[in-house]
């Protein structure tokens, strides 16, 4: 088994995308975490966010069927492609103004992303993991931006 079988690497290059502007959102602004009344809600948001990111570029063989057809391959990267471009689009907008629908739309989009990858490469896991993300992402989002 090579390394392009286990590795996916238009899913690792939209991961990388879809964290970038985490990361700097992380390193810009301070969290106050104590506005989580239910923290289970928070580890829920976040493993359901990275075990998608990890299974969106990491195949583990486990449950997973990969594209049926490959117009599905392309319907994919340029969906995803589309999706990650409004994705980062949403992030420059809400660097600049911070907004409860952009930050809910943030969440739907990546969330949608994981969903997509996760039906289309039949990735069981990873649409079980990116409807748990959804759940949890929509929770956090409203207690953070119910206090900004």
């Amino acid at each position: 088994m090579g390394f392009f079988d286990v590795v996916n690497i238009y899913g690792l290059l939209c991961i990388i995308i879809l964290a970038a502007p985490n990361i700097v959102y992380a390193r810009t602004h301070n969290y106050d975490l104590s506005v989580i009344g239910n923290r289970s809600m928070l580890y829920i948001e976040r493993v359901g966010k990275y075990c998608s990111m990890f299974l969106m570029a990491i195949n583990l063989g486990i449950l997973e069927e990969g594209f049926t057809a490959p117009i599905m391959k392309t319907f994919w990267i340029f969906a995803t492609l589309a999706l990650t471009a409004l994705y980062t689009a949403l992030w420059i907008f809400f660097f600049k103004r911070e907004s409860k629908a952009v930050a809910y739309s943030l969440t739907v989009i990546a969330a949608v992303i994981f969903m997509l990858s996760g039906l289309l490469q039949v990735k069981t896991l990873l649409l079980t993991f990116g409807i748990v993300y959804l759940i949890g992402g929509l929770y956090v989002t409203s207690k953070f931006m119910s206090n900004r």
